[in-house]
């Protein structure tokens, strides 16, 4: 009887799904990461939910994040990321290191976050690291976004729009520049200061401006 053959199991390279708001920019990144990093992108979608949920039936191993700024719709999407796989490395692509719009992501698990004005070689490295199992931020931007483990310290819990809001208020952008910022109303926002300010135990602007420097949500 001849000898049976050994079975062999198809290796799969681990893949890449991006996530983007913009299909030209999902188009663009797909291209540059195929054809430029020899990445395989197995799923793309934009930060509908329904969307995401079914690009994360690919299973893929790193998930990028198009996002200039932390959006509440962002974040949201990393959150929907992590709870449907805890596995997945999750690399932020990000258009600023200012303060004032990356302190969303400190509420989100993620591994790593790089500027689009670093360029090819930096997103390149980016990968590679955050996929190796290790965390990259580019310069200036890792004590900004990279999660504290000063969670649940006994720090009131704000809603995520009003997390969204104490930066900027702290950073004194007036009420309704924030509120055009965080595309709310004049009149929600305000409702949002009132309940922060409420759940701080803070009475003004400047209260609220040293809290934030103390907790190191904005920097001195």
């Amino acid at each position: 009887m001849p000898a049976s053959q050994p079975q062999c199991t198809p290796v799969t390279r681990p893949g890449v799904c991006l996530l983007s708001n913009a299909l030209l920019d999902r188009l663009a990144y797909r291209t540059l990461l195929e054809r430029e990093l020899q990445q395989q992108v197995v799923a793309e979608a934009d930060f509908t939910p329904s969307a995401v949920w079914a690009a994360m039936r690919s299973r893929p191993s790193l998930v990028l994040v198009d996002s200039d700024t932390a959006t509440t719709s962002a974040i949201e999407v990393v959150q929907i990321v992590s709870q449907l796989h805890a596995a997945a490395r999750i690399l932020i692509i990000g258009g600023t290191a200012d303060p004032i719009y990356l302190h969303g992501w400190r509420r989100c698990r993620i591994h790593g976050y790089v500027l689009k004005s670093g360029g090819l070689d930096e997103l390149r490295t980016a990968i590679e690291v955050v996929t190796s199992g290790r965390q990259y931020y580019s310069e200036g931007t890792r004590t900004i976004v990279r999660r504290s483990g000063r969670q649940n310290t006994g720090r009131p819990l704000l809603s995520q729009r009003e997390a969204e809001l104490l930066p900027l208020l702290a950073c004194g952008l007036p009420l309704r520049e924030a509120a055009q910022r965080m595309c709310i109303s004049y009149k929600t926002a305000d409702s949002y200061r009132t309940s922060l300010l409420r759940k701080l135990g803070l009475h003004d602007r400047v209260e609220l401006a040293r809290y934030a420097i103390r907790e190191r949500i904005i920097d001195p």
